[in-house]
């Protein structure tokens, strides 16, 4: 950059705040807005695989994360009554990076948030953009606070509900249903996992997670159709029985199914998905991240693509080159790579839900033990390639 660029980040979620650090480390003058009051989300953890482990190494928060994180090399996949099926793992060690590194969002939400600060950035909760004008050289921001500023770029980070996607590329990309749902609870550790284990279900799955040696979060999905609401006082109960149905009174994770009942923080989550085409910026409003592209988290990797679009864009922002430039060389990049861990992650979502009779839960099984372990090297293959 020739001389230092003020860009406003509308959205404080994993993709803003590793973007903002990105971007100043550039030289950038950022400001980071979100609507919520503080860093609270309804997911329980994530895992960044060694696409995301580079994007944050290049932004200076690998230390760290790899301090707080815990290493997964892989996943052991079981049938309902704990049959051990296959492992996919999550690749060689790369550059001597884990494979995959998991941790909870919250945790990793009040991290990057600091990191960004101590870079020079700010940040304002409670605080969302009523207007955006823009011209040739500036957008300037009127925010619900009352006051304004003038910007070289505004970037729409605000997730798969978007408002700047609302206001400046239309209704027509608002989220889709896809026919799947996520019911999300933080647990005890009991069994002292070590890394992730799957179990195929009839219909679905179970995964659990470590935390860290005494936590973990289980993470359950199922089709389901329509968007019932559920009694907030009843949410732990109904888990436990979507749990039970997929398992079928199978034992195998009977001691994690009962504390499922005893957790005070289960969250459930319909699958919607976003897809925005070339290009993702109006002039000099851009929208990156679950605003652009939400996928479901059947590749785990919703997060890292949020976290290389901030990194990319800051690589092509320090180039000598026009703005317009920039966000072209950063769509010649991103959109292709995007598109095919978008896509994959809805195929992988579908075979897994077709497995409901006794026929198609044999097949699903046979599947997993045989052929998953080179579908999963395909991704790990797609991950690890440069952004």
């Amino acid at each position: 950059m020739a001389e230092p660029m003020k860009i406003l980040i509308v959205g404080a979620g994993i993709g803003g705040l590793t973007t903002a650090s990105a971007l100043a480390r550039i030289g950038a003058h950022v400001d980071v807005i979100d609507v919520k009051p503080d860093n609270s989300v309804a997911g329980v953890g994530f895992g960044l695989r060694i696409n995301g482990l580079r994007a944050l190494r290049e932004i200076g928060l690998l230390e760290k994360f790899l301090e707080l994180g815990h290493p997964a090399p892989g996943i052991d996949n079981y049938d309902a009554d704990g049959n051990f099926l296959s492992n996919m793992s999550y690749g060689t060690q790369d550059e001597g990076l884990p494979g995959c590194v998991t941790m909870a969002r919250v945790a990793f939400l009040e991290m990057a948030a600091q990191h960004a600060l101590d870079l020079g950035c700010t940040i304002r909760m409670s605080t969302t953009v009523t207007e955006l004008t823009q011209d040739d050289s500036t957008v300037s921001a009127t925010f619900s606070t009352g006051d304004r500023g003038e910007y070289d770029l505004v970037l729409g980070f605000d997730g798969i509900n978007s408002q700047i996607r609302h206001d400046h590329f239309g209704q027509k990309y608002a989220p889709r249903p896809v026919g799947g749902v996520a019911w999300r609870a933080a647990l005890p550790n009991r069994r002292k996992l070590m890394q992730p284990i799957i179990c195929q279900g009839y219909g679905g799955k179970i995964m659990l997670t470590p935390l860290s040696e005494d936590t973990m979060y289980m993470v359950l999905t199922v089709a389901e159709d329509g968007r019932p609401r559920y009694d907030t006082a009843q949410m732990a109960e109904i888990m436990h029985d979507r749990a039970g149905a997929l398992t079928r009174g199978s034992e195998f994770l009977a001691d994690a199914l009962e504390d499922v009942r005893h957790s005070e923080n289960v969250a459930y989550t319909p699958y919607s998905t976003v897809w925005v085409p070339y290009p993702w910026f109006r002039g000099r409003v851009m929208i990156m991240g679950d605003a652009a592209h939400a996928m479901t988290p059947y590749l785990g990797s919703g997060a890292a693509m949020s976290i290389e679009d901030g990194v990319v864009l800051a690589q092509e922002l320090a180039k000598d080159q026009s703005l317009v430039d920039a966000q072209l060389n950063v769509m010649k990049r991103r959109l292709p790579r995007v598109r095919a861990v978008h896509d994959r992650s809805i195929e992988s979502m579908l075979e897994e839900f077709d497995s409901v009779t006794p026929e198609t839960y044999r097949d699903r099984v046979e599947y997993l033990r045989r052929d998953e372990p080179i579908a999963n090297e395909y991704a790990n293959r797609l991950l690890r390639m440069p952004y």
